[in-house]
């Protein structure tokens, strides 16, 4: 890999692809992504699905389109879907599955950054509270 750039990129953008049920072949050079032997240079936006209701999803992504944009950059949040230990909720606005399905629908790439740390400015970076205290159980604290 001749820039390290374009390394993040692919990291990036491995999973960009999720959304996209006719691409089959995803390569990387110097300059782009290839998408099924076409190059081309993925244009952004991230959406924090969590941060609005489900509902508001079509709307949303039809903006990002409207803008001319390729993709939607989101992340999994953990500590949303596992607040509790063992305890999971992938309901309502946490459903994203759903969002990702409104993307495909949409035309649109995802780029699904999965953690487990998000930034997104988010508390405990996307942790959840728990994991932090059953740390603190085990080094006796």
């Amino acid at each position: 890999m001749s820039n390290p750039r374009i390394g993040t990129l692919l990291i990036a953008c491995s999973s960009l692809l999720w959304a996209c049920s006719l691409a089959t072949t995803v390569e990387y050079d110097a300059n782009a992504i290839i998408i099924n032997g076409e190059r081309r240079i993925i244009i952004s936006g991230a959406i924090h699905y969590p941060r609005s209701t489900s509902q508001m999803w079509p709307d949303i992504i039809k903006k990002v389109k409207d803008g001319g944009l390729d993709a939607i950059e989101t992340y999994v949040f953990w500590d949303l879907y596992e607040p509790a230990r063992r305890q999971y909720d992938f309901s309502g606005n946490l459903d994203f599955i759903k969002f990702l399905k409104n993307v495909q629908e949409a035309g649109l790439y995802v780029v699904l950054q999965i953690g487990p740390y998000v930034c997104a400015e988010w508390n405990y970076g996307g942790f959840p509270m728990w994991l932090h205290n059953l740390l603190d159980r085990q080094r006796g604290l």
